[in-house]
C-alpha cells in the first residue's frame, strides 16, 4: 500500500493549511460604497500619494489591517478592436498585443514624464479626457 504525498487528502504537513486561505475568503463578505464624486476624487489622490490601493486607503482611514502596493500596475482589457484601433495609431501591420502593449507604455510615458505641464495639456480633448489633438 503506497503513503499519498501530504496535501493530497491524506492527513499531514500541508493539508491543513491547503485551503486555509479559501476558508477565511469564505467568511468575508464584500461591501460596495459609492462615494459623491469629489469625495471619491480625495480618496484617489491620497491613496496614490500613499501608495495604497482606493479599498486599502479606506481600510486604514477606518482603522482596519492594510498593505502596501507590492507592485503598483494598471490593468487594461483590450478588445478585438481596440487593438485594431492601436495597430493604426501606431502604424503596426499586424494588432499584436505585446507590440501595442510596448507603443502604449512609451507614449504613456512620454506625455506623463515631460517636464513640460502643456504637454498633457496639449492632449486634453473637449471631455477633459486624455486624447490626441491633432
Amino acid at each position: 500500500m503506497s503513503a499519498k504525498a501530504p496535501g493530497r487528502g491524506e492527513p499531514g504537513k500541508g493539508s491543513a493549511d491547503r485551503f486555509k486561505a479559501e476558508r477565511l475568503a469564505l467568511g468575508k463578505i464584500q461591501v460596495h460604497f459609492e462615494f459623491q464624486q469629489a469625495l471619491m476624487h480625495k480618496i484617489r489622490l491620497q491613496a496614490a500619494a500613499e501608495n495604497l490601493s482606493y479599498a486599502d486607503y479606506v481600510r486604514k482611514l477606518v482603522g482596519l489591517p492594510y498593505a502596501k502596493i507590492q507592485r503598483p500596475r494598471i490593468s487594461l482589457s483590450f478588445g478585438s478592436e481596440d487593438l485594431a484601433l492601436l495597430a493604426g495609431r501606431y502604424g503596426e501591420t499586424d494588432a499584436n498585443p505585446k507590440t501595442l502593449k510596448r507603443r502604449v507604455m512609451a507614449e504613456i510615458s512620454e506625455r506623463l514624464e515631460s517636464p513640460d505641464p502643456r504637454s498633457v495639456q496639449a492632449w486634453r480633448g473637449s471631455s477633459g479626457s486624455l486624447v490626441p489633438s491633432r
